[in-house]
């Protein structure tokens, strides 16, 4: 007999690891747990002595073990115990010591349940399937004989269950990733969509029917604000997965009453997670619906909580960290949406404009979503919108007091238009400076004082220093020579070194401190700028990444990483350079180079004499232009602007009409958009080109939509463009430059 087994171990020990392999197959080529499970029990049983396999796995929303799959167990068994409720039983008992269990004999044992017993096998063993060091299931092997596992099937069925174990975990992370993916998808399409409107009606809708896609919440209400002092109101707006009886309860909460009052009056945050245990915080129509989770987030508006918008899930304990991270954002982006509703309904003539500012911001954040890390939408987001919203803020004002006073005297009125003028510039350039980002454009030169642009830098800031009691000592050499550089750019980068500076001060003890920033010649005849600042200093490990892109140290909705690389990159567009100097506990100094370029060096060597171009606008008289483009508004710009350089002009709203004016009409010139209804310009470029390849090197192409597919059409032309918005000296340079062309 002894023989006979030693024998036939090789044999076990092969079937062993034949069931070994097979197993570790399947769970490196599958992520569907089920063909797992059935595989994995399939190979289980095929070994000698096992003659049934089942696998429980823990359901966290039910508080119960759950039958996932099983070989050879009875009906009766299955119709018992697919379902095992905590603590119930041996399965729990595995699962909360997290220790395999070994039992010749199952009926010699007290806590197994009648279906156990009567499934009609004696040895057992449970292991443990333990994912990130916690049990979530178990491994049920049964034999009908009434005999113990030995320590070499322990070993592999253990070793089984580690498999599976690491096929859950790969499966959870999957899913967790394709559920994080389809939640950033939504968020990305709540922002896109509820941004392109003013209407709070359609934004609600709209939201609706984004947020129906997102799983990690069972119900969501919005709630404003309505009336004064303490006979407000809040009221809720939108809701999805609400019973009837709670709306009739809760559609409308007085102060100070229930966790919405809490919210609103204190500005922050709420996050009650496993509410099944009393007493709830809730009031009495929250705590009737049953929920598990609440997360409550406030909606402001010019710094006043305006209302609270609440996330329920009635399955989930907790939020994972990453959910919260999508409601926060989801939140942010209501909050900012009906905020901007609000200045809306202020404004309503303004409408229309801050849509497309809106647009804007969504094409360039759509360019950095393809390029860099989708994680960073929604700060990136955040900082655009405070830059925009600061240069709006006097937009909007201005103009409401034009409105409800039209008899202002001539000197406020011209003075409130040039506000509204060259706040909207800036919000130009703003933008403007974004798609650059994007394109990597040149920067345009002017010639520029770089100490005037430091001054205009710190000035913009100034008032957030004084409140942060940062102290700005400006060491600035009068003689400092002139250069060619693009103002705007330059500005950025001085206003993202002041930021980074003020980060760094706070950082240290928030009790303020002091920026130094110190100009002059440097050693190579350049211009030099140092901004030094009294914080805790960089460390060595950080300084080598700090121009990297989306590399920060600042914590989450503060910065985007973005500042030092975009800064670097403006620096080495212009041939100039930045770098740090640190110690920690002593500071950091960034120094800025810039060489020293004549204006003189940049003229065109063919740039006619202003005389000529006097000369050529009386000549001009009875030219006509034929402008194609579908704005109203613009068209009616261009033609004033054509009007005073002495033009004639023909309007026509798309390619087709253009067609027929231009063989019952003599053109001088063509200024075309590219995108239109009916025919666009690239299809209407292509047909006068056939008819007229003269005047098809005539056109000037107008765009909104700078891309790199309408850049590389453009370029194909041999044309010249001009983006909108634009300067009405930029319009009259591109027009002169292609009448000379």
């Amino acid at each position: 007999m002894e023989i006979k087994q030693s024998l036939r171990l090789p044999k076990r020990i092969t079937d062993s690891l034949r069931v070994l392999i097979k197993v570790v197959e399947a769970v490196h080529k599958s992520s569907d747990l089920k063909e797992i499970y059935n595989t994995a029990l399939d190979l289980v049983v095929d070994l000698e002595k096992v003659d049934m396999a089942a696998i429980y796995i823990v359901d966290d929303a039910s508080n119960t073990a759950v039958l996932q799959a099983q070989r050879n167990f009875p009906p009766e068994y299955v119709a018992k115990a697919s379902v095992i409720p905590y603590p119930a039983g041996i399965t729990w008992k595995v699962i909360n010591s997290g220790q395999p269990l070994n039992i010749d004999d199952m009926h010699k044992v007290k806590e197994i349940g009648p279906a156990g017993k009567e499934a009609g096998f004696h040895g057992i063993m449970g292991v443990p399937v333990l994912v990130e060091g916690r049990a979530t299931g178990v491994i049920w092997l049964a034999r009908y004989e009434e005999e113990r596992f030995t320590r070499r099937e322990v070993e592999l069925l253990t070793t089984i269950g580690n498999q599976i174990s690491i096929a859950i975990a790969r499966a959870k992370q999957t899913r967790e990733l394709e559920e994080r993916n389809e939640n950033l998808s939504i968020l990305s399409a709540i922002v896109e969509k509820v941004h392109g409107s003013a209407d709070l009606r359609l934004i609600f809708e709209t939201f609706l029917d984004m947020i129906g896609g997102l799983k990690i919440v069972d119900i969501m209400s919005l709630y404003l604000v309505e009336g004064e002092g303490d006979s407000r109101e809040a009221v809720l707006r939108i809701h999805r997965g609400l019973p009837e009886e709670y709306i009739k309860r809760a559609g409308r909460i007085s102060y100070p009453h229930g966790v919405t009052w809490k919210v609103i009056s204190s500005g922050e945050p709420v996050y009650y997670q496993d509410l099944s245990a009393e007493p709830s915080p809730l009031g009495p129509a929250g705590s009737a619906l049953g929920p598990r989770v609440v997360l409550s987030l406030p909606l402001k508006h010019r710094g006043q909580t305006i209302g609270v918008i609440h996330f329920t899930s009635m399955e989930k304990r907790a939020f994972e960290k990453y959910e919260l991270d999508i409601l926060h954002s989801i939140g942010n982006q209501m909050g900012i949406a009906v905020s901007k509703a609000k200045m809306f309904e202020e404004a309503g003539d303004r409408a229309k404009e801050l849509e497309r500012l809106y647009h804007d911001l969504k094409t360039t954040q759509d360019q950095l979503i393809q390029n860099e890390k989708l994680a960073s939408l929604g700060q990136l987001v955040s900082s655009i919108a405070h830059e925009i919203n600061n240069p709006l803020t006097p937009i909007l004002g201005y103009s409401q007091m034009l409105i409800a006073a039209p008899e202002t005297e001539a000197d406020k009125r011209q003075k409130f238009i040039e506000v509204i003028h060259n706040s909207a510039d800036k919000v130009r350039k703003i933008v403007e400076n974004l798609l650059s980002f994007a394109r990597k454009d040149k920067p345009r030169r002017e010639y520029v004082d770089i100490n005037e642009i430091i001054r205009s830098a710190v000035e913009f800031r100034q008032y957030q220093l004084e409140l942060e009691n940062i102290k700005v000592v400006m060491d600035l050499d009068a003689g400092l020579p002139r250069t060619m550089a693009d103002s705007t750019q330059i500005d950025q980068v001085f206003t993202n070194l002041i930021l980074n500076a003020c980060h760094a001060i706070n950082g240290t003890c928030g009790a303020g401190g002091t920026i130094t920033i110190k100009t002059g010649k440097g050693m190579r005849d350049d211009i030099e700028a140092v901004v030094s600042d009294t914080g805790s200093g960089i460390r060595e490990e950080v300084i080598r990444r700090i121009f990297d892109p989306f590399f920060t140290t600042k914590p989450p909705g503060v910065g985007t990483g973005l500042g030092l690389s975009v800064s670097y990159g403006i620096m080495k567009e212009h041939d100039g350079d930045i770098s740090v100097e640190s110690e920690p506990g002593k500071g950091a100094s960034f120094t800025v180079r810039l060489p020293v370029h004549d204006y003189r060096d940049y003229l065109l060597a063919d740039e006619s004499p202003a005389q000529v171009r006097d000369e050529a606008r009386t000549e001009r008289k009875g030219r006509t232009v034929l402008v194609v483009d579908d704005e109203e508004l613009v068209t009616m710009l261009i033609g004033g602007i054509l009007e005073g350089e002495g033009y004639d002009a023909d309007f026509v709203s798309n390619g087709q009409a253009a067609l027929s004016s231009i063989k019952s009409g003599d053109y001088s010139l063509i200024v075309c958009d590219i995108k239109m209804p009916q025919m666009n310009g690239k299809e209407f470029y292509a047909r006068v080109k056939e008819m007229n390849e003269g005047l098809a090197g005539k056109m000037l192409f107008m765009t909104g939509d700078p891309s790199t597919e309408t850049l590389d059409f453009i370029a194909g032309t041999g044309n010249r463009y001009i983006a909108k918005p634009f300067k009405i000296d930029e319009f009259k340079e591109a027009l002169r430059a292609v009448e000379a062309s």
